[in-house]
């Protein structure tokens, strides 16, 4: 039986899968990645995200984020984008700033555009993780 994909489900698999190339080049250039929870740190290993990530709610306080961060050339927040998700963006970012480390938020921006806004929570992202794995080999 061939699976038919939707141009648009197509479109979202190529953005993803270029996002998650990204991320990973960025990651093992030194970047520390934030998620705000497992499920989020497993679902971007399930669409091939291969580096490590630094689980806000799990690993403690901003505090604990700053110091940890100090040990990396940039830090990429990738928290959800509900409520909860923009406060903490927010108080990260503005805390992070203070210490004067360097933060990117364009991998937010670009993860919101890859998946033309269906994505709200990062751990959204691994209902893509088959469709990725069979249609896109060359992750």
């Amino acid at each position: 039986m061939v699976r038919r994909v939707s141009k648009e489900r197509q479109e979202i698999a190529e953005e993803l899968t270029h996002f998650v190339k990204v991320l990973n080049d960025e990651s093992s250039s030194g970047a520390l990645i934030v998620v705000e929870g497992q499920r989020d740190a497993s679902a971007l290993a399930a669409i091939g995200f291969i580096g490590i990530t630094y689980l806000l709610c799990h690993n403690g306080s901003l505090t604990q984020l700053s110091e940890e961060a100090k040990n990396h050339r940039k830090v990429i927040l990738l928290l959800d984008f509900d409520h909860k998700g923009r406060v903490l963006t927010k108080k990260a970012a503005s805390l992070l700033e203070e210490k004067g480390i360097r933060i990117d938020l364009f991998h937010r921006r670009r993860l919101k555009m890859a998946s033309k806004g269906r994505v709200q929570e990062v751990e959204e992202l691994a209902r893509y993780s088959d469709f990725l794995a069979t249609s896109w080999p060359c992750r």
